[in-house]
């Protein structure tokens, strides 16, 4: 008998095992303060860029070396990461196809021949691609020129322009004071002041235009999914825009605030999001789509893709 009250022990006990920590919980309420969230913090767009030319600048540093711009031709040792060689060039001609350590070049830089390189690409200039090439991650200090199809595995950094007139796949992240897309283009995220696929004045430069403007005052949320254009004449919404649904924005359609989706956006032929001088947000956890003239002042970001095609 002794044994089989045993046994029916051990069975129960086993039984509530894996109920245990939250039965504990319970009793000791252990986790009953929320899990403490900033909501003050702000992501910064310019993250990756600013990280790496501060590591690189304080292994300079260390080398008593202060001018990054003025070094001649060499091949430096430094402890970025971990101990590796940089190469400090200026001119394409000392390149080989494929490059194997990060690369610095110190004045303006013009790429004529295709290159893959398998680390970070910095250019305290500007930076032109006439070629085909491959990279890990861009830094360039000026503005950058694309006119032959660049493919980047992680982030592009421009501290000017950066002007897209060939195929481009840039990665995860793209920072730059401005990008003008004119040619297919894809990424995650993105962040500009001004974030534009055509020289097309749209509704936020030209307001006066034909037909009946239709205004629509304050933000507003949506269930399901949502299409907004009118063929008769602009659209024009001073508020945020959410929806947990498709949403899809064609024609001369100007939403000043922000636009969320819980799934996919498409903004075509004439769509503007933002106001220029001010910080908004394309944000969807599908795809973003972007077809024609469009224009964006601030942040898209998507959990999939962006892609645009001018």
């Amino acid at each position: 008998m002794p044994k089989v009250l045993l046994l029916i022990i051990a069975f129960i006990f086993l039984l509530l095992l894996p109920f245990l920590p939250s039965i504990l919980e319970i009793i000791f309420k252990r986790d009953k303060d929320p899990i403490p969230i900033d909501q003050h913090r702000t992501k910064e767009p310019d993250y990756f860029g600013k990280s790496f030319i501060k590591l690189l600048t304080k292994a300079f540093e260390d080398l008593n070396i202060q001018n990054i711009s003025k070094l001649q031709l060499a091949y430096i040792q430094l402890k970025l990461k971990r101990e590796e060689w940089v190469g400090v060039l200026n001119s394409e001609d000392l390149l080989e196809t494929n490059v194997h350590t990060s690369i610095i070049f110190t004045q303006d830089a013009v790429f004529n021949h295709s290159h893959t390189f398998r680390r970070e690409l910095v250019v305290f200039g500007n930076a032109v691609f006439l070629s085909e090439c491959v990279l890990r991650s861009l830094y360039v200090k000026g503005d950058c020129f694309v006119e032959a199809p660049l493919s980047v595995v992680r982030w592009v950094h421009v501290e000017g322009n950066l002007i897209i007139k060939s195929k481009a796949d840039l990665g995860v992240s793209v920072y730059a004071l401005e990008v003008k897309i004119r040619d297919r283009t894809t990424f995650k995220r993105a962040y500009a002041k001004k974030i534009d696929t055509s020289d097309k004045p749209l509704l936020d430069k030209n307001p006066t235009q034909e037909g009946r403007t239709i205004n629509i005052n304050g933000s507003f949320s949506v269930k399901g999914s949502i299409t907004i254009g009118d063929k008769e004449g602009p659209v024009v919404i001073d508020g945020d825009l959410f929806s947990d649904g498709d949403v899809q924005i064609e024609g001369n359609v100007w939403i000043k605030g922000n636009v969320f989706s819980q799934s996919s956006i498409t903004l075509k032929n004439g769509v503007v999001i933002g106001i220029e001088g001010k910080v908004k947000s394309a944000v969807a956890r599908g795809k973003i789509f972007i077809k024609g003239p469009v224009r964006i002042y601030g942040y898209l970001h998507s959990e999939k893709l962006v892609e645009v095609i001018p």
